[in-house]
């Protein structure tokens, strides 16, 4: 499939061309920044998603386009974050629309639900209907965008799937994160996290899924991120929250990936219980 994967020397973008995108599809990478290293078998476009024109020329040909680009997180001036998360957004829509693409995938969080911040779960594990409250810029710009995506959708026909993603990490390479999470580490995103390859594999699932044309899903893996025993975190952690799980084990997920199974088939298979922790119970790469 020929796919604009908008935000590509981004901290996830390009560990996403290296763990099978571009292995098996044909890529153009688009960003603003040129990448530190560049594989063979890519196209590299330098671009902003606020400049209508440069994603018009580098959307040519596309059948897919996978929208990573944006400020990551809450990084002062926050109107900024708020005006380049939304409004770039907007522009890859149009400019997809334009060149009669298919399908958008974009890459939303689950920060939209403002855990860590303003929210605590209601209830556990966590799904899609749980309701989004975050008032902090990032959150609130990706909740808009899956809303112009789904406007899009409406509008336009075209096949828009917004995946919230949880804490992004690459467990077959070197990577600048701390895992397992501790004590309260990883709040925000709920302790949960998803490897590359799985990520890889889960947006395949959305480029081919014929039933969907606008859905909103978590991203994650199939177990907690933290270190301590599920029960143990929910505990101290969240104690008013409704369990709904239907057997609530050790390694159980704060998160839900029940409807990622049931309309996209994807199940992740990755885990960080599988690698060796050093004398501080943290992942060793």
């Amino acid at each position: 499939m020929r796919i604009l994967l908008t935000g590509a020397s981004g901290r996830v973008g390009r560990h996403l061309l290296v763990d099978g995108l571009a292995q098996r599809h044909d890529v153009t990478a688009y960003d603003l920044l040129a990448p530190a290293e560049k594989l063979p078998n890519v196209r590299y476009v330098e671009g902003s998603v606020l400049n209508g024109a440069q994603l018009s020329r580098a959307m040519e040909g596309a059948d897919a386009v996978i929208h990573l680009a944006g400020i990551p997180y809450d990084i002062p001036p926050l109107h900024e974050v708020f005006l380049v998360n939304v409004q770039g957004t907007y522009r890859a829509l149009e400019a997809a629309v334009e060149a009669g693409v298919g399908r958008f995938l974009h890459m939303s969080s689950i920060m939209t639900y403002g855990f860590g911040r303003n929210a605590s779960p209601r209830y556990l594990p966590v799904d899609e209907e749980h309701p989004a409250l975050s008032f902090d810029a990032y959150g609130l710009s990706k909740l808009l965008g899956e809303t112009v995506c789904r406007a899009f959708t409406q509008k336009h026909g075209i096949r828009t799937l917004c995946f919230r993603l949880t804490h992004f990490t690459a467990f077959s390479r070197p990577y600048p994160d701390v895992f397992p999470y501790q004590n309260r580490e990883g709040v925000e995103g709920l302790h949960q996290y998803i490897d590359a390859r799985d990520l890889v594999v889960l947006l395949e699932a959305g480029l081919t899924a014929s039933s969907v044309t606008h859905d909103v899903f978590l991203a994650t893996a199939a177990d907690s991120g933290h270190l301590q025993a599920t029960p143990e975190v929910i505990a101290q952690q969240y104690p008013h929250a409704e369990l709904r799980y239907s057997q609530l084990r050790a390694d159980s997920p704060f998160v839900s990936m029940e409807k990622c199974r049931r309309v996209l088939g994807f199940a992740p298979l990755h885990s960080w219980r599988n690698l060796k922790l050093n004398r501080e119970g943290r992942i060793e790469r």
